[in-house]
């Protein structure tokens, strides 16, 4: 049966076997004598028994309370004894030293714990504490926070609640444990020496570093930020530029624009300046990702190595994409054009009505050479599956016959390094119309064979006119008609759908109601709702809409005098 002993040790009661009270009280009067000139040597004191009063709580069960003398030694073997941490100049003689346990008993690190981290705050230390529990670098921790701030905007909510939560590592313990260090006598000692100084730093100070940190780590935020952006964009641009490189080796997947193939003359070109133009794109993209990388992650310039390469290969596709636009460039130095006359019935009554046809083309890739217009207006080029190429840059102009029949014909124009190369290339256009009665239709586009290379082509066509002659213009032919000359100055997009005669003066609209655009037109008052219209200029009055059994009506009002027409009937007032 031994006696036990009531103790109070850092502010908890513990029962301790008689024996290993005397140990325990040996080796507390050992330490006090050890830093008894020691400065902070209070806090010391008061930390390493509250350390201890920790080891010995988790020492004590239901079934254990009664601290034992094997606990004792145990405490003390991780705290450490004193004269484990005397200078050289004040060891004992090998006799008088005690038989403790090797210095790697004492320097097991602790289980980390997170604390407030008073001692390199900013503000309220979280920032710091985090980054000492993960044992990171505490400028990351401030940019995250920074970056959730200024992105969602709850980065200073977020700070408050761990300011709140989490606990301000006060003591050196706490200190020792929010680092992951192990609480021994030395460190205890080493700790509470440290924050003495700290706390000799003046508060003003201490403010005025801390904005001035601040600023220092918001731009070093917008520096990783524009870092970021730099690697993403560049990232992003590279692949998509190298992944398009491989359209050339025809990888299923890929795709290039078809049109540009036929302007090259062989394959072989094509490909060289295909590869040469992703790369001169691409290279600079890579170069600001490489960069994006270096300040993200702080990699130092070691070597020019990239640099210079990236500069040579750049310099070299330059020369490869400038000579090879110069050859092609040559291949439409000149241009020429062959003229033929088509063949015609001529209509017994000497009136046309001009349509369009090929609304519906075949499949393949359609190259636009005006995006501002719509897929029925615009002229295009089109690759079909099976390589051959349409294109629809075919024109109609309207002129006068210099005999009493019509007349059809058309003109090739082409491209090429010589006159005689762009003839040659102009025979290569495959262009056809058709008839039937009276009705003139035309094809939109014009055809070529797949070996053929784009060198400009076009159609223009001439249809003569012979006077008294009469034209019907469809509504299909809009865009079609190019520049076609007429009394009244009107606009081709306002001549369809209405009926043309032919006069010594040119083209006479019969049928044209006076709201059409013209040349040099000056409009004073143009209204226009619903199914009403007015239009006042110098050449009259024109009002249109519908009458009260809902027929069209309009009355005008010109040097011809009155025209009313309701109900179908027209009637003229002079």
């Amino acid at each position: 049966m031994n006696k036990t002993v009531t103790v109070n040790i850092g502010g908890i009661v513990f029962h301790i076997d008689e024996n290993a009270y005397e140990r325990f009280k040996a080796y507390l009067e050992s330490i006090r004598i050890h830093f008894s000139s020691a400065e902070g040597r209070d806090e010391i004191m008061q930390d390493i028994e509250s350390r201890i009063a920790e080891m010995f709580q988790e020492r004590v069960t239901d079934g254990k309370q009664v601290i034992t003398l094997n606990d004792v030694d145990e405490v003390t073997s991780v705290m450490g004894r004193p004269e484990q941490f005397f200078d050289e100049s004040e060891k004992k003689p090998e006799s008088e030293k005690s038989s403790a346990t090797d210095e790697s008993t004492f320097t097991t690190p602790t289980q980390k714990r997170l604390y407030r981290n008073p001692d390199e705050k900013v503000f309220g230390g979280v920032c710091s504490g985090i980054a000492a529990y993960f044992d990171i670098d505490p400028v990351w921790v401030r940019l995250l926070f920074a970056f959730v701030f200024f992105v969602f905007g709850s980065g200073f909510i977020l700070y408050i609640v761990l300011w709140i939560i989490i606990p301000q590592a006060e003591s050196s313990v706490e200190k020792l444990k929010m680092r992951g260090e192990a609480v021994n006598i030395n460190n205890i000692e080493r700790n509470v020496q440290e924050g003495s100084k700290d706390k000799k730093v003046a508060t003003t100070s201490r403010v005025f570093e801390g904005l001035a940190s601040l600023v220092k780590y918001f731009f070093l935020f917008i520096g990783k930020i524009v870092a970021i952006f730099f690697l993403i964009i560049g990232l992003i641009m590279v692949l998509a530029l190298s992944f398009s490189m491989l359209a050339v080796f025809n990888i299923p997947g890929t795709h290039f624009p078809e049109f540009i193939k036929h302007i090259f003359p062989n394959q072989f070109n094509f490909g060289l300046a295909f590869i040469c133009a992703v790369l001169l794109i691409a290279i600079p993209f890579f170069m600001l990702a490489f960069a994006g990388a270096r300040m993200l992650f702080n990699i130092k310039k070691t070597s020019k190595v990239v640099g210079f390469t990236a500069l040579g290969l750049w310099l070299v596709c330059l020369a490869i994409a400038a000579f090879l636009g110069i050859k092609v460039g040559a291949e439409f130095g000149d241009s020429s054009s062959i003229r033929q006359s088509l063949p015609m019935n001529q209509p017994t009554s000497k009136y046309l009505r001009l349509e369009k046809i090929g609304d519906k083309e075949s499949s393949g890739n359609k190259y636009y050479d005006d995006w501002d217009k719509d897929e029925w207006k615009g002229d295009f080029f089109l690759v079909q599956k099976d390589g051959h190429i349409q294109a629809s840059d075919v024109h109609l102009d309207i002129v006068k016959s210099p005999t009493d029949s019509f007349e059809i014909v058309q003109i090739l124009y082409s491209h090429g390094s010589s006159k005689k190369d762009a003839a040659e290339n102009a025979t290569h256009i495959s262009y056809s119309l058709s008839q039937i009665d009276s009705v003139l239709k035309f094809n939109r586009y014009f055809q070529m064979d797949s070996k053929d290379k784009y060198r400009g082509q076009k159609v223009q066509l001439l249809l003569k006119v012979p006077m008294g002659a009469k034209l019907f213009i469809d509504q299909s032919m809009e865009g079609f008609i190019y520049d076609v000359d007429n009394i009244q100055n009107i606009y081709d997009h306002d001549m369809i759908n209405k009926t043309w005669e032919m006069t010594n003066k040119g083209l006479n609209c019969l049928d044209c109601l006076g709201t059409e655009d013209k040349i040099g037109g000056d409009s004073d008052i143009d209204f226009e709702k619903d199914d009403n219209h007015i239009r006042i200029n110098s050449g009259g009055v024109y009002i249109s809409g519908k009458d009260d059994n809902g027929e069209a009506a309009f009355v005008k009002i010109d040097s011809n005098g009155v025209q009313i027409k309701s109900k179908g009937k027209g009637k003229h007032l002079k």
